[in-house]
């Protein structure tokens, strides 16, 4: 009996250390983004205002990126986002444009073109990109 005891509490102590302490994603898009991080790991942003610059995130600062971002990361596949955008900004109504994630590249609807996920849909402008909501198109 005392072999079966001692079994099971080491059976049971080892199960309690191999299960994760929590379940919860804060990134929003998470493993449906193919990106593992949540939202407040990510390590890399894009400001829409200049969307075709991966800058990097300082973690040492209480401040958040000035103007509408998108946080995530960089990987071979292109900018992965760790969940909607961020920030404050304006937001065009008539969005028939997209910023594409893969290539960080801003197109018009005039090009005729058919947008892949990962993308955001808003306007391009001369400055950079105005989203039209704070959703990012995944699939």
């Amino acid at each position: 009996m005392k072999t079966f005891a001692s079994a099971l509490v080491l059976l049971l102590a080892v199960g309690c250390a191999s299960a994760p302490a929590t379940s919860s994603n804060e990134g929003g898009a998470g493993s449906a983004a193919g990106f593992t991080n949540n939202l407040k790991n990510a390590p890399d942003y894009i400001l829409l205002s200049s969307p075709n610059q991966v800058r990097t995130y300082d973690f040492s600062s209480a401040l958040e990126p000035r103007g509408l971002h998108v946080r995530g990361a960089m990987t071979n596949r292109g900018f992965m986002a760790a969940g909607d955008i961020q920030g404050s900004g304006k937001f065009c109504a008539d969005g028939k444009d997209w910023l594409s994630l893969s290539d960080l590249k801003v197109h018009s609807a005039a090009e005729g073109k058919t947008p892949a996920a990962p993308y955001i849909v808003g306007c391009a402008t001369t400055s950079g990109f105005q989203p039209a909501s704070r959703a990012i198109v995944m699939q």
